[in-house]
């Protein structure tokens, strides 16, 4: 089988991606195809680190699986993760699609054969201190080198194990591919250490629109214990604090009542913060009647198994567990989560949804119990907050694809409204027929920054407007860079990046100031203009499209309003 070998570019052409298209026994979806394609393509153009952000369900581990014959590889292909439920999936994968393969796993006692093609190896193993187990695998046999759970990859040990192969030498032709379905750390730590470019991303609701993931339905369930004191550290609670504050009996009774209110008929997995809480609100399910267990990492592995199967099998109605679910954990079955363990981390809270969004005989969406309990900040990760919704809005039991459209029209039709303190869609219907002419205002954390007219169209996201709809557009990235773009008749091109909000804000004002001098009078916030009575011309405009305008609306914000209304875009105050 032809492959990789020390040429710079990979061996591999369209018959290849025709084979693996059509081999009956593949079956890939057609964004997986094009996944392989756009790495392939990526590598050509010089891009040797690489990152794929897929969400869990979509099929991560079957892209890979496919590397050795799509790429027609003739060195070894090394995989490396971190668990072991992900090393035997990886190695099952890889066998089912390339049964021709010797696939070994190296980790603890189990050691692959000098002769295997693929090496799909624990990285705890291979950058333990006292180990020689790294050193044994000489670089020169391997050129793709995949990293599974790719989030964990700045850490120091995989950190090591990257560099024995030699990947960060700028000479280096090997490729190397991480695959996530959470790009952003909890700790803010950015990726771009180790990758050098996202090259195929899709997100959770495209995968949900498109029909390849079950939609979640959300409740929000409101408890009266204050997370306030509880230290934060590295982007998320210090797990033992949290847990003497979350782990009493009433909140765990409530979780009970909550179960069977919302989610009796339903196989229901919890999330807890530690194992003595996932053990207190499983013995307080076993109380109410309700076949409960817990499993953690301490568990025997024949005992764990033994509980996993009753669970899967619908003996247990609920299972509790600490962290040891949340990655490589797939039972499509289930189709209801109870997030008991408050969360700042989106990286976490992301694998905790996506052990309820695969697919499933009879399954149509997950249920997802928020348990909201009360902060100073307002910042828990929530599934609204996971799509883009304020993190204080309260589903109720409708999908988080309804609330979007409702928001989506309110975008185009209604710009004034600030969407940060929405709570549901009845009060997004009420703040509709109000304008709030202050979400019309340049937001203060860019006051200082700039002395153009920008507004805030999200949490990380800020644009400034131009004639006819067009615009200048800031985004922040997952990573952890500025994106800086430039939106005209609907085209959007990207026109440069940046580390910093005040850098990006700096190259954009001067973008701006080169290309469209004739536009500076419009864009300069200080203006006195801006702060005159709306024309009657605007006033007509506005009320044309069925607003209310307000008596003491000026020229600069009726301007942006009509803008915003030419661009579809919307104000959204930044948090």
């Amino acid at each position: 089988m032809k492959m990789v070998g020390d040429d710079p570019g990979l061996r591999t052409d369209a018959s290849s991606a025709r084979d693996v298209a059509r081999d009956p026994g593949v079956q890939l979806r057609a964004y997986q195809q094009e996944c392989l394609r756009t790495i392939l393509e990526r590598y050509r153009a010089g891009i040797r680190r690489q990152l794929v952000c897929l969400p869990t369900g979509t099929g991560k581990t079957v892209v890979f699986a496919q590397f050795p014959r799509f790429f027609r590889m003739k060195k070894r292909l090394l995989v490396l993760a971190h668990r072991q439920e992900l090393l035997d999936q990886a190695r099952e994968k890889i066998l089912r699609a390339n049964p021709d393969l010797a696939v070994d796993v190296e980790q603890a006692d189990r050691c692959a054969m000098t002769t295997s093609h693929v090496v799909v190896a624990s990285v705890p193993t291979l950058a333990h201190a006292s180990s020689r187990r790294l050193e044994q695998l000489s670089p020169d046999e391997f050129f793709v080198i995949v990293v599974d759970e790719a989030h964990h990859a700045v850490a120091p040990s995989f950190r090591r194990v990257l560099e024995h192969f030699g990947v960060f030498d700028p000479a280096s032709k090997k490729l190397v591919v991480g695959f996530t379905a959470t790009p952003k750390r909890g700790d803010k730590q950015g990726l771009s250490g180790v990758f050098e470019e996202i090259s195929y991303a899709r997100n959770l609701p495209e995968m949900i629109d498109a029909g390849f993931l079950a939609p979640p339905i959300g409740y929000r369930i409101e408890t009266d214990v204050d997370l306030s004191n509880v230290t934060v550290r590295h982007g998320d609670y210090v797990p033992s604090q949290l847990s003497r504050t979350i782990n009493i009996r009433e909140r765990n009774e409530l979780l009970v009542r909550v179960h069977k209110d919302l989610l009796a008929e339903r196989k229901t997995l919890c999330f807890c913060v530690d194992v003595a809480h996932a053990r207190e609100v499983a013995a307080a399910f076993e109380r109410s009647g309700v076949a409960a267990a817990s499993v953690d990492g301490g568990m025997a592995r024949a005992e764990r198994a033994r509980v996993l199967a009753a669970f899967r099998q619908g003996a247990l109605r609920i299972l509790t567990n600490c962290m040891v679910l949340t990655e490589g954990y797939d039972d499509p079955s289930i189709d209801a989560l109870l997030l008991a363990r408050p969360t700042k981390s989106t990286l976490l809270y992301t694998q905790m949804i996506g052990r309820g969004t695969r697919l499933c005989t009879g399954k149509q969406n997950v249920a997802v119990v928020d348990v909201a309990d009360t902060t100073c900040d307002h910042r828990l990760i929530t599934l609204p907050t996971l799509f883009g919704l304020p993190g204080g809005f309260d589903l109720a039991g409708r999908a988080p694809s309804d609330a979007l459209r409702a928001f989506e029209w309110t975008q185009r039709n209604r710009p004034w409204v600030r969407f940060d303190a929405v709570t549901s869609l009845d009060e997004l219907r009420y703040r509709c027929r109000v304008v709030d002419l202050l979400a019309l205002e340049t937001p203060e954390q860019v006051r200082d920054l700039t002395e153009f007219a920008w507004i805030a169209t999200g949490s990380h996201a800020y644009r400034l407007p131009l004639k006819y709809g067009d615009a200048i557009t800031l985004t922040s990235t997952i990573l952890d860079e500025w994106e800086i773009a430039e939106q005209r008749a609907g085209v959007v091109t990207v026109i440069g990046r940046a580390r910093t909000l005040a850098n990006a804000l700096r190259r954009a004002d001067e973008f701006a100031s080169g290309r469209f001098v004739d536009q500076l009078p419009l864009l300069a916030r200080d203006v006195r203009w801006r702060h005159e009575p709306a024309s009657e011309r605007q006033c007509e405009i506005l009320q044309a499209r069925g607003i209310e305008v307000p008596s003491d609306i000026t020229k600069g914000q009726a301007s942006r309003i009509i803008a915003l209304l030419l661009s579809g875009s919307s104000p959204r105050s930044a948090s």
